[in-house]
């Protein structure tokens, strides 16, 4: 019996990393067509995939990422998700941008592209009362400078947003 659960763990894993690997190559001939209005859901998928947030019908399951993402200290006790916000960690325009680099300089391809979702998408749920912050400090859909400038303490920080709006992560 011990065998027969392995191998159908196994299958259902097989079978999420198969969809990811679809969702991954609709990513990639979006941006390589440089068509960029539908691509949000296919990155939604593909984390979803990734991060086992799937329905039993093994479908994307928005929902789940409240369960799958990261966590803000002030956000652990909330258990109402009318209070919470799913918010990706490195904003979805400025993973786009990054796309859009590799193909300027000719580097897209499946592997960088995973390589670059790998690295930089995550969810983060919070507080309205966090997500508010972010917003009015204009941290909704961009970085702070300091995260394209070599010599700043937040280059490249996938969490420069959220260190400087002053709201905690969970590790």
């Amino acid at each position: 019996m011990g065998r027969l659960l392995s191998v159908i763990e196994g299958t259902m894993a097989s079978v999420s990393q198969f969809n990811a690997d679809l969702e991954l190559q609709h990513i990639y001939l979006e941006v390589y067509a440089e068509r960029y209005h539908h691509l949000k859901a296919f990155v939604e998928a593909y984390y979803c995939f990734t991060h086992g947030a799937v329905t039993k019908k093994d479908k994307p399951d928005w929902e789940a990422i409240f369960d799958t993402g990261l966590r803000t200290t002030q956000s652990c006790g909330v258990m109402d998700r009318k209070l919470l916000v799913r918010d990706m960690l490195v904003p979805f325009s400025v993973l786009v941008g990054m796309m859009k680099v590799m193909v300027r300089d000719d580097d897209l391809t499946i592997d960088g592209l995973r390589q670059l979702l790998d690295e930089k998408l995550q969810y983060v749920i919070l507080t309205r009362v966090e997500y508010s912050k972010l917003v009015k400090q204009g941290l909704k859909e961009a970085m702070p400078a300091g995260f394209y400038q070599t010599n700043s303490h937040y280059y490249q920080q996938n969490t420069a947003r959220y260190d400087v709006a002053d709201i905690t992560l969970v590790e």
